[in-house]
């Protein structure tokens, strides 16, 4: 005969109360033994503890809760909301240092686009005024619930039960608890890891993959001879570099210089492609690039140099471009051309005999 196993008995549920309590540990002599003494003759058993906030818990209805006095209770959570108050205050004030930092990058380039685009201090302040942000919220959530707790208190009305987080506050800290770790961890990935291959040299096959640049080997004709010099492997003076910013994710720079031996002419190119992280921003980051650049020699010329004078700017209508313009200075060597379209930017420093209008169509052809 198979044996049959008795029912257990229905255990009826029991409400379990439960309770956080601050105590101030930085206090001497140690407070915290005392209390737990008198919870647990009230009939409190203490489950844990985080930082000045302790966990107890009763399963016994007729046990009374452990502050019955508002004025008192209030007193005591006055400490709590200190401590709350320096925290916010010190996460205050890294913002605000962080987001000046982002400042002094956004006026060393001129324009926040360009600050963002190409800056590391305006990227870096950004980024860590970000994260200072992200802990604040939730800290200033907390001040803000304990405080009208405590004006509570102070009116004569007690908080029992204690009432639970608002989901959206529960969201919040959530997403703060989530959020910081990875973030830090990112970063500790980033300084400490090694990192892939970022540049190579010009003319390696796939490299850059987004789009085709403009090549002075090309333009020169064949007197032209580009410099060579390695360092690590990589032709220096003739290279490009993936490298990307909090605006444009993804950003290529294209380095190209040599001479043409027949004339005996220094040849030298700087591109810069961004394809920023709103599509909308490509040609209001041209503009200001092209404003970044004209300004940038003038601010940079020795002040025995006489001034460059009005650039002559001129605005082209190019198939495949939203916006394309080229800068011309008879004072400079240098020539300038910014082109927009398809949510990509191009900006063009040019050192040679070319004329920039003559090679408009190779321009925009980077941009598709």
């Amino acid at each position: 005969m198979a044996l049959r196993s008795a029912p257990l008995p229905a255990i009826p549920p029991r409400t379990v109360r439960y309770r956080l309590d601050y105590c101030n540990t930085d206090r001497d002599p140690d407070p915290v033994p005392g209390l737990l003494t008198l919870y647990r003759e009230m009939g409190w058993d203490y489950v844990c503890r985080s930082g000045p906030l302790f966990l107890f818990c009763t399963r016994d209805p007729y046990a009374p809760e452990p502050h019955t006095d508002p004025q008192t209770h209030a007193q005591l959570l006055k400490q709590l909301e200190s401590q709350i108050k320096r925290g916010c205050s010190f996460l205050t004030w890294m913002l605000v240092l962080f987001l000046f930092f982002c400042l002094l990058g956004i006026l060393n380039y001129g324009s926040p686009l360009v600050a963002l685009a190409q800056g590391t201090l305006a990227n870096i302040g950004l980024f860590l005024g970000l994260i200072q942000l992200i802990k604040m919220i939730p800290a200033l959530l907390d001040w803000r619930r304990v405080h009208r707790m405590i004006t509570h208190l102070e009116a004569g009305n007690s908080l029992t039960p204690i009432p639970s987080a608002s989901r959206c506050r529960r969201a919040v800290n959530g997403l703060a608890l989530v959020a910081t770790p990875l973030i830090l961890c990112a970063l500790l990935a980033y300084w400490l890891l090694p990192h892939p291959q970022t540049r190579w040299s010009l003319g390696t096959e796939g490299r850059p993959g987004d789009f085709e640049p403009v090549l002075l080997t090309q333009w020169e004709g064949e007197s032209y001879r580009p410099d060579l010099l390695e360092s690590d492997g990589v032709t220096i003076l003739n290279s490009c570099q993936w490298d990307m910013t909090l605006l444009c994710p993804t950003r290529w720079e294209v380095r190209q210089s040599g001479s043409i031996v027949k004339d005996q002419i220094s040849v030298h190119m700087t591109l810069h492609w961004y394809r920023p992280l709103f599509p909308a921003l490509d040609r209001p980051l041209a503009r200001d690039l092209m404003n970044y650049l004209t300004t940038h020699e003038e601010n940079t010329r020795r002040v025995d140099e006489a001034s460059l004078g009005p650039w002559t700017v001129t605005e082209h209508q190019v198939e495949g471009t939203d916006y394309l313009v080229t800068a011309y200075n008879p004072n400079t060597v240098y020539q300038y051309a910014v082109a927009a379209g398809n949510g990509r930017t191009v900006s063009l420093s040019y050192r040679g005999p070319q004329d920039l209008e003559n090679h408009l169509p190779e321009i925009a052809a980077m941009l598709s």
